[in-house]
């Protein structure tokens, strides 16, 4: 990676854009491995910590309002995920753009496992990750689970395997491909960056659109979008489409299918539930066995690995209530899969921040489930509530929220005892939390504090 960097940046003016995880580690690799560069530094917070400068003398910055200026002086760009220069990229024609991701591809194709979808891709890049692992091999695990590329650079050798979770963010502006890509899904999400589902998709297909006939896709073949767009792109690796007929799973046995082996893979030691979690142990064995596991080696891993927080995560029971935490769920689908894996479910938790998403078909599949109880936050809670108020039954209780202090006499006074309050709000948590991690933290003290209740 140094040699790549140094052709990359000779001579160049360097910029680093976004200064927050990933911009912090592009910065402290550029400087262990060129301590004499000048690099600008650039970020829409007027208010940023710069500790991680520790005042070197080499920098230029430029921080708030008009930090897009800084690329002006720029000839090659590290961009952060999500910065958005989208109405302003031709005024920059200039500037060769870069990221972490778009020079792992580049220098790692072969040893990557990329991970991408709406939903789902942490999960499925933890448990392929867990997979590499309990099975004995060099694995890490990079993206947009937390873990900026750049951190594991020390750690990777030549045998080292890349699972590599990528965000829509981060596939906007490569050029590279992982050798074995994994699909997930694509519903509504990002609309207020992408402007439309179209564009979204566009990056997520960057996941595979520059493979070559050695690499691998592998895709959910039943998602609606998926199904009638990904002919389009006319891919160039492998296509491996999978779904959940009995070709890959059977549901009384509860084992899954490898294309073109004969051993089938015990799943009923998983803890992970719901169909759509099927669907992410699908993908990961298929993704491991190409990467050279044998299913004995996958059946064990699956029974060994543990869900990730935030993601249907049993926070505790108090009063007779049972609490699910599914503050990860900020589509409709998610939450839709949610409630299907919880029929338990009396209380739901729903809102947060509205970016223009189409709830027509959760409202419709919330009117007609077992659901009595909605509490609803934030503008797309009410959003949400005025659109279920049309079609809800009579019995139904709907409560909009204003104060998040009010949850737990809410709950109390309308959950029934041996049933399960869920928090899966199918909105984005940005209305009034930091990220849906806050609010999953939040909902577990509520519960936390109920539970310490005489």
């Amino acid at each position: 990676m140094k040699d790549l960097l140094k052709k990359l940046i000779e001579g160049k003016r360097v910029l680093i854009l976004g200064f927050g995880r990933e911009g912090k580690s592009s910065y402290r690799l550029l400087r262990k491995f060129f301590p004499e560069i000048r690099l600008i530094i650039a970020d829409k917070n007027a208010d940023l910590n710069l500790s991680e400068l520790d005042g070197h003398e080499l920098n230029q910055i430029l921080l708030g309002e008009k930090y897009l200026e800084a690329l002006n002086d720029a000839d090659l760009v590290f961009k952060s995920p999500g910065i958005d220069f989208n109405n302003n990229i031709a005024s920059f024609g200039h500037c060769e753009i870069v990221s972490q991701t778009s020079l792992f591809l580049e220098r790692f194709h072969r040893q990557i496992i990329g991970v991408t979808g709406t939903k789902g891709k942490s999960t499925t890049s933890s448990l392929i990750f867990h997979l590499l692992k309990e099975s004995g091999r060099d694995a890490v695990l990079v993206g947009n689970i937390g873990i900026p590329p750049f951190d594991a650079i020390e750690r990777i050798t030549d045998q080292t395997r890349i699972v590599f979770e990528i965000s829509a963010h981060q596939l906007e502006f490569v050029n590279q491909s992982p050798h074995i890509a994994v699909l997930l899904n694509i519903f509504q999400e990002h609309l207020d960056y992408f402007k439309s589902v179209n564009n979204y998709a566009h990056a997520k297909f960057n996941i595979a659109v520059y493979q070559n006939p050695s690499d691998y896709l592998i895709y959910d073949a039943s998602n609606e979008y998926l199904k009638h767009h990904i002919k389009a792109f006319n891919f160039q690796g492998q296509l491996i489409p999978v779904d959940l007929t009995g070709d890959f799973y059977n549901h009384e046995k509860e084992v899954l299918f490898i294309p073109e082996t004969s051993e089938p893979v015990n799943i009923a030691l998983s803890l992970l539930r719901g169909q759509h979690n099927i669907k992410n142990i699908l993908v990961s064995v298929i993704a491991c066995h190409i990467a050279g596991l044998h299913p004995v080696e996958i059946e064990k891993g699956i029974a060994t690995f543990r869900p990730l927080e935030h993601r249907l995560e049993f926070a505790g029971v108090a009063a007779g209530i049972t609490f699910i935490n599914d503050s990860i769920s900020t589509i409709p689908e998610a939450t839709i899969e949610a409630v299907k894996t919880l029929p338990e479910t009396d209380t739901i938790i729903l809102g947060g921040k509205d970016r223009g998403i189409d709830y027509s078909e959760l409202i419709v599949f919330l009117a007609n489930s077992g659901i009595r109880n909605f509490l609803f936050t934030g503008p797309a809670g009410k959003r949400m509530m005025e659109m279920l108020e049309q079609q809800i039954n009579p019995g139904k209780n709907l409560v909009f929220v204003y104060d998040w202090n009010d949850l737990p006499s809410l709950i109390l006074n309308y959950t029934l005892k041996g049933k399960a309050c869920l928090l899966s709000p199918a909105a984005s948590s940005y209305d009034r939390f930091e990220n849906f991690e806050e609010r999953g933290k939040l909902f577990k003290k509520i519960v936390k504090n109920l539970a310490s209740l005489k």
